[in-house]
């Protein structure tokens, strides 16, 4: 009988400690890049929702002020998961750093150009400052993107570095630059303080990564199966935004420390159609933009989108029938 309890308590031992090494094994840190109430919303749905916890992970989620920082963390080793622009990846992969996209959550450029009430027109742009982002990031591309659109050179204008979207609505509004670009948040920000909208890029129609799901080769390699967890995670989020709005915009809240309500509401209703649902990266976006970064980056010449991209998951999720049954059968097999 001694034994047997000896026996038992071993046993109890071994199978505590082998449950602490499990839930260790589970704990990763992802960051995501923006306080905005906009693109990194899935990421906080995630984590608030008990998506990450529902797919067997247990994820620190941290702010990291900026796409290129992001990846330079995961480069690192600091990270093993981020939000992030497709532009940030794809220079972090071209600089030599382990990072691969493995999904898509926002395909094109939902930015507008605005600025003082006295700029009349997208030409009037020409020799005016600029709040700019750090470069590589997608407000830095829509810029460049948007002045070639009206073809004035980027040179023709004055870059001021200021940051995220509020700093740079912030120095339009306090006259220390002419014109800014913003997503929607920003837009219906900027408006309300007397600003102007000179340019709606959503109307250009430009597929471009705008939005993604970073990792490395060697997560891939080492934890595939909390790889593929995070995956599920970001394709529930999004399934859970487009239907839960009071419980999102709640959430939405809380990250951005109490942002009004109407802001809110505007932005949640834009992003509910700009959501992926099948959370596949936009092929066709990655491709453009090696194209124009080409122009001055020999390295984006030599590059293929298949240096930047593992498909793994995301068609993994279509062929087990996960996002059928988010969606239905037949709505995701017509995608």
């Amino acid at each position: 009988m001694k034994r047997f309890n000896i026996y038992t308590i071993v046993f109890a031992v071994a199978v505590a400690i082998l449950s602490a090494y499990a839930s260790a094994e589970a704990k990763f840190t992802m960051a995501y890049v923006s306080d905005s109430p906009s693109s990194s919303v899935p990421f906080w749905v995630a984590k608030e929702a008990g998506l990450f916890k529902k797919h067997g992970l247990d994820i620190d989620l941290l702010f990291i002020n900026g796409s290129t920082r992001a990846v330079q963390s995961l480069i690192a080793g600091d990270l093993n998961f981020s939000g992030a622009v497709g532009t940030s990846a794809m220079n972090g992969a071209m600089a030599g750093g382990d990072v691969v996209i493995i999904n898509g959550l926002v395909n094109t450029l939902p930015y507008y150009l605005i600025g003082k009430p006295e700029i009349k027109s997208v030409e009037d742009l020409k020799g005016r400052s600029a709040a700019a982002h750090i470069p590589g990031t997608s407000a830095d591309f829509a810029l460049r993107l948007a002045l070639k659109k009206v073809g004035i050179p980027y040179e023709n204008i004055k870059a001021v570095m200021v940051g995220g979207a509020p700093a740079r609505i912030a120095a339009v509004m306090s006259g220390q630059v002419d014109f800014t670009v913003v997503t929607e948040p920003g837009k219906i920000k900027g408006e309300k303080a007397g600003l102007k909208v000179i340019m709606d890029m959503a109307k250009l129609d430009v597929p471009f990564q705008f939005t993604c799901t970073v990792t490395t080769q060697r997560m891939i390699a080492e934890h595939p199966n909390a790889v593929m967890g995070l995956a599920k995670s970001m394709a529930e989020a999004v399934h859970h935004y487009k239907n839960n709005k009071e419980q999102v915009i709640k959430i939405m809240q809380k990250y951005t420390r109490g942002q009004s309500r109407g802001v809110l509401e505007g932005t949640y209703a834009a992003y509910e159609e700009i959501f992926v649902e099948d959370t596949r990266p936009t092929i066709e976006g990655l491709k453009n933009t090696l194209q124009i970064q080409a122009s001055w980056d020999p390295k984006a010449a030599k590059a293929t989108v298949d240096d930047f991209v593992n498909l793994r998951f995301v068609n993994q999720m279509k062929q087990n029938g996960f996002l059928a049954q988010l969606y239905g059968q037949q709505k995701m097999s017509g995608r």
